[in-house]
């Protein structure tokens, strides 16, 4: 189940890295169920099995679960 979760996280971080760029819009859920209109500072990438992205205003990764692009925004 774990290799299944793993590929998930890297197919996810593989297809956001091939359509989005540093710098994307983005809202992102928060822990509140509010959301936030940000831009990420970074690619997506896999740690510990777990999709994440830098997102301005956040420290350390944000799950890209939780992350939507804002096409409205540009990016």
């Amino acid at each position: 189940m774990g290799n299944n979760k793993a590929l998930e996280a890297k197919l996810m971080v593989d297809d956001w890295n091939a359509h989005h760029r540093e710098g994307q819009a983005v809202r992102v859920l928060l822990d509140d169920a509010s959301f936030r209109k940000s831009k990420t500072r970074s690619e997506a990438w896999v740690a510990s099995g777990q999709p994440l992205v830098l997102v301005e205003g956040i420290c350390g990764g944000y799950s890209l679960h939780r992350v939507v692009a804002d096409w409205k925004e540009g990016g």
